[in-house]
C-alpha cells in the first residue's frame, strides 16, 4: 500500500490528473479566482478542440493562456454558476475519455449539458483535450 501512496504523489495516474484539473475548473469559475492551479496542469503547448456544432464549432485555442480565456474564463461569464462534472473515466494510459456534465444556472434557469472530454496527456500534463457537448441544449440556455 504505502508504495501505491508513494508513485501516486510522485506521478500521479492519468485519472488523478484529471480529477485534480475538474476541481481546479470548477474552483475557478465558482470563486471567479486565478487559474494558476489549472495552469500548471496544463502542457505548455495545450491544446484544445471545441469539436461540436454552432458558432464554437471545430475552435481550437493553443497555449496555456488561451485555453484558460476561452476553456474556463468563458462559461463562466456566461453563467451564473457552473461545475463540471465527470461521470466517468475511459483510461487509455495517455488517452483518457471523460463523461460527465456541466451543470448550473445561467440567466435563472438550470442546466445539465452533457460532455466527453478526449484529453492527451504527456508527462503528467493536458496536452490536448477534444470537447464534445450537446449544443442544442447549451443553446436553448444561453441563447434565450
Amino acid at each position: 500500500m504505502k508504495s501505491n501512496e508513494r508513485r501516486s504523489v510522485e506521478s500521479p495516474t492519468a485519472r488523478e490528473r484529471l480529477t485534480e484539473f475538474y476541481a481546479a475548473f470548477n474552483h475557478v469559475v465558482t470563486d471567479r479566482s486565478e487559474a494558476d492551479e489549472m495552469a500548471s496542469l496544463l502542457a505548455d503547448d495545450v491544446t484544445w478542440t471545441d469539436a461540436t456544432t454552432g458558432d464554437r464549432a471545430d475552435r481550437t485555442y493553443a497555449g496555456i493562456d488561451a485555453v484558460l480565456e476561452n476553456v474556463v474564463a468563458t462559461p463562466g461569464e456566461r453563467s451564473d454558476h457552473v461545475q463540471a462534472l465527470p461521470d466517468r473515466f475511459v483510461d487509455a494510459g495517455d488517452t483518457v475519455v471523460v463523461e460527465g456534465s456541466y451543470v448550473g444556472t445561467a440567466g435563472g434557469r438550470n442546466f445539465d449539458i452533457a460532455f466527453a472530454h478526449v484529453f492527451d496527456l504527456r508527462d503528467g500534463r493536458i496536452a490536448g483535450c477534444t470537447a464534445y457537448r450537446d449544443t442544442a441544449i447549451e443553446n436553448r440556455v444561453f441563447d434565450a
